[in-house]
């Protein structure tokens, strides 16, 4: 059924929206129609939205989007903020007002009335969306949730970009059915978490094409709990992985599949660092599954580490057929059910799961002292001597140098007083450089066995992967840049 009457607002209207994005292959849409149809009786609008900003971007920057949208029977103008970036799970405040154009009309009550004149004075439109939305209300379990499935255009300039992607906002009731009726719906199609609002289309419409999506600063601060600070910490981790996986499969970025591995690694790390958090036993079922995840992106690193190392055409000519078979099979991988379901079971957990009722669950940042302190410890511990270490022993090493790294990235909001923050980038900077002379070390050291494990140790130019010159200096660069580094006095004290 066609319908364009909505609830009119005469005021500004204040609330907090909680909602499930995921998305979806524009040419899955009308599957999902017949599904949504079959909940109950559906509703179509056509919407046209217009996002406005500064030229330098900051509202964006300041954690708001504002537009103004036209939906057949009038204008609304809606602002909203968003704490932190997220994954799948979306809260957020948001104020709304009836208008008469498309033009903003820019008042004292809502977040942007904070912001300086000549901000608000410099507002124009970036972008617009155009978007058929089918909508229809679902009571399930005591809960009501509205469905709605978009699909449209974002247009920046002279660019468009397609989309389709399907919410269910919690109206009342359980989170929890979001999920069970997003499982449900996978069934029939294949869906994605969604980690992109539609005003962040835009924008990335606008810059020029990624390559890759390195990790959002994480938005923490001292009084926040242990539980909260994690669920951000994950959210972040999930993003990463999420938009960079998404490049992936559009296109063979190996920038783009290193920060997907990245993101991995960071959200297992988060999950080890929290482990004293958590209340059931999901975190174990989840890194067992995030680690295979992982192994399977990088079996594909390894063959593009081996491409950048050849200095023969024959060898790079070989690794490129094995390069091209093992990104095919990647594809399937990341297309298939299992990759698509840990991501929306991880948000789940993050946001909804029952260790978010531990009790205890005091401030984070006690909880960071202490568990910073607890793995520079052991890094010191295992550390020592670094350059007589063997292989296995320097691995281990760079293994503790990312967790501690991450850590430490994971925590930076809570020091960014004028000592403390000094002391951090001195931090990072020695254990940047034992990380990246380790991580040399260990290609050198995995060269042999890759060779072999693919078929290449008798291809012209083996040979140089191998022998690989400056592992001494490495070494040494390593071991004072340790020897540096647990000498510092630790930033979180």
């Amino acid at each position: 059924m066609i319908g364009t009457d909505r609830p009119q607002t005469s005021d500004f209207a204040m609330g907090k929206e909680i909602e499930l994005k995921l998305q979806l292959d524009p040419r899955a849409a009308g599957q999902a129609i017949q599904w949504g149809e079959a909940q109950g009786d559906m509703t179509q609008r056509v919407l046209r939205s217009v996002y406005f900003d500064t030229p330098a971007r900051s509202l964006a920057m300041a954690g708001l989007s504002l537009r103004t949208r036209y939906d057949g029977a009038g204008y609304i103008q809606t602002v909203k903020a968003t704490p932190a970036a997220a994954a799948g799970l979306f809260s957020r405040r948001e104020w709304e007002k009836d208008i008469g154009s498309e033009q903003p009309e820019l008042g004292l009550d809502t977040p942007l009335a904070g912001l300086p004149p000549q901000t608000l004075d410099a507002l124009t439109p970036l972008f617009s969306l155009s978007v058929e939305r089918q909508s229809v209300a679902i009571t399930i379990d005591g809960s009501l949730i509205e469905m709605a499935i978009d699909t449209g255009t974002v247009a920046a300039d002279d660019r468009r970009a397609d989309f389709c992607e399907i919410e269910f906002e919690l109206k009342s009731g359980n989170a929890g059915v979001l999920f069970a009726l997003a499982r449900e719906l996978d069934t029939l199609v294949s869906l994605r978490l969604g980690v992109v609002t539609k005003s962040e289309r835009g924008y990335r419409l606008r810059d020029a094409l990624a390559q890759s999506a390195k990790a959002d600063r994480i938005r923490l601060s001292p009084d926040l709990s242990t539980a909260d600070s994690f669920a951000a910490i994950a959210s972040a981790c999930m993003r990463q992985y999420r938009l960079n996986e998404d490049i992936v499969r559009r296109r063979r970025s190996p920038e783009a599949l290193h920060q997907a591995r990245v993101g991995l690694r960071r959200l297992r790390s988060a999950m080890t660092l929290f482990k004293p958090v958590f209340a059931d036993d999901s975190c174990s079922h989840f890194n067992d599954e995030l680690k295979w995840l992982a192994g399977t992106l990088g079996a594909v690193r390894d063959l593009d580490v081996l491409y950048d190392r050849a200095r023969s055409d024959e060898l790079r000519l070989a690794i490129s057929r094995l390069r091209d078979d093992a990104y095919g099979a990647l594809a399937d991988t990341l297309d298939s059910a299992r990759a698509r379901a840990l991501m929306i079971d991880l948000a789940e957990w993050v946001a909804i799961g029952a260790w978010r009722g531990h009790e205890g669950d005091n401030p984070v940042g006690a909880f960071a002292v202490e568990r910073l302190d607890k793995l520079f410890r052991k890094f010191k511990k295992h550390s020592h001597g670094l350059a007589a270490l063997n292989d296995e022993s320097r691995h281990y090493v760079r293994k503790l140098a990312k967790k501690l790294r991450y850590g430490s990235e994971f925590f930076v909001a809570l020091y960014t007083d004028k000592k403390p923050a000094k002391r951090h980038r001195r931090f990072i900077e020695r254990l940047q450089i034992v990380q990246d002379q380790l991580g040399t070390l260990n290609d050198l050291a995995a060269a042999p066995h890759l060779l072999a494990k693919n078929g290449l140790n008798d291809t012209e130019g083996a040979q140089s992967v191998i022998s690989g010159s400056g592992a001494t200096d490495m070494l040494e660069k390593a071991e004072l840049a340790r020897d540096t580094l647990v000498e510092l006095r630790p930033y979180w004290v």
